[in-house]
């Protein structure tokens, strides 16, 4: 039966990704598919680190090495950027639930309310959407009854009195280009609602907080979990068509679909432009972008996985992520469905109603209000789905269990004095969201949500965080660990050995599709290969409300963007300066788990040592026909050959960048020049260690760790660019791209495990021939020499006095 403690854990992390559910739920419905892939060993990964350490992200990333320590703070940066964006789209989940409480959802289907303009249509007109011949219109697109209700009397931005110069799609949520946001009194309903939202937080704390485990799972998972499956067994019912709409997008020069920069997600996909007018099918929203939206979805490298499994008490076990990631799939696998059925309902009832999906608003503020008003039974319906949707996507994630217990928690693991005052201390985090958050709520605030969004999608710390535990700390070491201090037998089952979290197929997983999708969210941040100066844009949007010169917003803005790199750096300088230079540790100290991180593991020596599984079949198929030194050689030139191939690029990625005119910005970027850079710094000198590891008769093991690292991150790099070139299409999938990502991981994974093989064989055979393993000890033998401790040595003078080192870890 599971546990009180790790039904808590499950909860936390199903609601950390919950705001994301409606986002996944969007995408290309192959995701059921793509999620467990990169989930279930992303997330066993993290989830044996938070077993190991019992602490939160701050003292966890402090442990592994205490130079990590400022990855726990920078991630609880990402969390404050999620929180305060996410705080519109929560307080408009709100106004919409109040709004269906009546008995017709006129708002949504019909004009005539005094908030609608005069390019407003019924959405029972039977006229064809209007498109002028230079294809700057697409009439009455964003002008809509329920686009216009959000627009003018939810988000209370200002009525036109024009038609914008240029159509753009979803300008009714994220305003058109050109507009600029507006210092104004915010929209009233919103401030209302966002009030209501943390008074009822601070009622659930003051009153419920003994309680709170139980209600995160009751409350905030079960009840919307059962209002999903009602409005989707009550639609399904009641006129349902699961057939996907289609988008008609007009192509004209430069103008796209996905041209405004406010809205990442429309960015991350690529248009075919052979036709002047494209068919554009809803159900396929592009793989690359599914990819994406799983790697986020999973919250593996987000820091909440850690938060739960240190919130389990000692003796229970630890989370599965066989049972956590099919209860993060059960909701998106329910709105997929919903969103399905109204989009062949809307066709049936408005074939010109044309919904250019790119985030969870235009699905939950646009399509589906129009499907509930359109049904039977819409009201009730629409009442239950944004009270699932309140519920689930945002004020379960805004709980102090979730959200707000992770800023929390990072105070208490570098400030325990805040634990004096924890009812002070939350209500100045819920202060310090909730008077910001005014700027959201004035016409065209969701231009900074949209960047806050942007911002909270770089990758720097989930590949810090991968890096650190993979490679720093080793997962050959973390396996250890494992298999020292769990209860699973020496001898386990076959199933139990590919389903543990030491399985190999998982290992695999986590050296292949792991990193490449992590790599992969970072060119869709830093490097989408179509526009190029992509950062500049988004930043630029983002800080565009500031009444500050236009250098001093975009510097602004890029210490938003980059804040986390500054805050890991920052935490790594302090790190050095309080051991290196204040208590004149040396520097390697920095780097070395800290020694409480194995404080809690016995000694068992019924635990088998782990063996590499890559040196047992090398040893069985290679090494029989070729030596190490040969094979060490070998892979020495091939990969001098590969270090020669980066430095090349590199210098080639940065003439281009010098082109001033930008004729060059759509295969070459700043960024990547810099991705470049490290790439060949770190390769050159893991050949230096590869030397270095040659020069004596017997090859030196610990001298090949970096090159595994750095070749595994080039592999992954690689790979992420392939699966850009390949999946990013509308119109499907690119297969050469695939063809060498596929080629590149074959003859790459087989250096490095030759690699790994190697340092294997030196391990094993550089210890001293009176090495003794603790499971080697036997207790006679212990118990003898405790008693002839003492007796008098009477004809034997000579001793042995080498020592006999007892070898407690790999």
């Amino acid at each position: 039966m599971i546990h009180v403690d790790q039904i808590f854990g499950y909860s936390i992390v199903v609601l950390a990704a919950a705001p994301l559910a409606t986002q996944l739920a969007i995408a290309d419905i192959r995701w059921v598919f793509f999620f467990p892939l990169y989930a279930i060993p992303a997330i066993s990964l993290m989830m044996i680190v938070g077993h190991l350490s019992k602490s939160a992200p701050v003292q966890t990333f402090r442990k592994l090495a205490p130079i990590s320590a400022g990855i726990g703070w920078a991630l609880t940066w990402h969390v404050a950027e999620r929180l305060y964006s996410e705080s519109l789209r929560g307080s408009q989940n709100l106004l919409y639930m109040l709004f269906s409480i009546r008995p017709t959802l006129t708002w949504a289907v019909s004009c005539g309310h005094s908030y609608n303009s005069e390019y407003c249509h019924d959405l029972n007109d039977k006229m064809n959407i209007s498109v002028t011949q230079d294809g700057n219109h697409h009439y009455p697109d964003n002008f809509w009854p329920a686009q216009e209700f959000n627009k003018f009397l939810i988000r209370h931005n200002p009525i036109p009195t024009s038609m914008p110069p240029k159509w753009r799609a979803n300008t009714w949520y994220l305003g058109h280009p050109e507009e600029e946001f507006d210092w104004a009194i915010p929209s009233v309903p919103l401030v209302a609602s966002h009030a209501a939202t943390w008074l009822l937080i601070v009622y659930i704390l003051s009153k419920h907080y003994d309680r709170l485990g139980d209600i995160l799972f009751k409350v905030f998972i079960t009840v919307p979990a059962v209002l999903y499956m009602t409005v989707l067994i009550g639609l399904t019912g009641l006129g349902f068509h699961f057939r996907a709409g289609t988008i008609l997008a007009e192509y004209t020069g430069d103008l796209m679909i996905n041209k405004d920069a406010t809205d990442f997600w429309a960015d991350i996909t690529v248009f075919e432009e052979s036709k002047r007018v494209l068919y554009l099918n809803l159900s396929f929203q592009g793989t690359f972008r599914t990819s994406i939206l799983i790697v986020d979805y999973a919250s593996a490298f987000t820091g909440f996985v850690l938060l739960a499994t240190s919130r389990l008490r000692s003796g229970v076990n630890g989370l599965s992520a066989l049972i956590l990631v099919p209860l993060l799939m059960l909701v998106p696998t329910m709105q997929t469905i919903l969103r399905l059925g109204c989009e062949g309902h809307l066709a049936d009832v408005q074939p010109f109603y044309k919904i250019y999906a790119s985030t969870d608003e235009t699905i939950s503020f646009d399509l589906l209000p129009v499907c509930f008003a359109s049904s039977h039974f819409g009201s009730v319906f629409s009442a239950l789905y944004f009270a699932a949707q309140y519920l689930y996507t945002s004020l379960g994630p805004m709980v102090r269990l979730v959200y707000v217990t992770f800023i929390y928690q990072a105070f208490i693991d570098d400030f325990p004095m805040v634990q004096n005052s924890p009812k002070k201390c939350v209500g100045m985090i819920a202060l310090a969201f909730f008077i910001p958050s005014i700027f959201l709520y004035m016409p065209l605030g969701t231009r900074i949500a949209a960047f806050f969004r942007y911002t909270s999608q770089t990758c720097f710390v989930e590949v810090a965080i991968f890096v650190l535990i993979f490679f720093f700390y080793g997962w050959q070491r973390l396996e250890q660990d494992v298999l020292m201090t769990s209860q699973s037998p020496a001898r386990p089952s076959l199933v139990e050995y590919f389903t543990r979290p030491t399985s190999p197929i998982f290992t695999f997983l986590q050296f292949t599709i792991v990193p490449m999708l992590l790599f992969a969210k970072f060119v869709a941040v830093f490097d989408y290969i179509r526009m190029g100066g992509d950062v500049n844009v988004h930043v630029d949007s983002g800080v565009g409300f500031l009444p500050l010169p236009f250098y001093v917003r975009r510097f602004i803005g890029y210490m938003i963007t980059f804040a986390p790199v500054m805050i890991m750096g920052l935490g790594a300088a302090l790190q050095l300066f309080q051991l290196v230079h204040k208590h004149g540790l040396p520097w390697s100290d920095t780097i070395k788990p800290s020694p409480e991180w194995m404080a809690h593991a016995s000694v068992n020596p019924n635990k088998p040592r782990v063996h590499s599984l890559a040196y047992g079949i090398y040893r069985k198929f290679v090494f029989k026909h070729i030596s190490y030194k040969t094979a060490m050689f070998t892979l020495f030139i091939v990969e001098t050959f590969n270090g020669i191939v980066l430095v090349v690029l590199f210098f080639l990625n940065t003439a281009a960048t010098i082109d001033f005119n930008r004729t060059n910005r759509r295969t070459a970027n700043e960024y990547r020049s810099l991705m470049l850079l490290i790439f060949s710094s770190l390769h050159t000198y893991a050949l230096y260690q590869m030397r270095q590891g040659m020069q004596y008769a017997q090859i030196n093991g610990e001298k090949l760790s970096l090159y595994i690292g750095v070749a595994t991150m080039e592999m992954a790099m690689l790979n992420a660019y392939m699966w850009l070139y390949g999946e990013n299409h509308r119109w499907g999938t690119d297969w050469p791209p695939i063809i060498v990502a596929l080629g590149i991981t074959c003859l790459r994974g087989f250096f490095i495990m030759l690699t790994i093989a190697i340092r294997a064989h030196s391990i094993e055979h550089s210890r001293p021939s009176n090495t003794r393993e603790a499971s080697e000890v036997d207790p006679e033998d212990l118990a003898r020499g405790s008693a002839d401790e003492g007796a008098e040595n009477d004809g034997d003078e000579e001793e042995d006095d080498s020592p006999v080192i007892f070898d407690l870890a790999v």
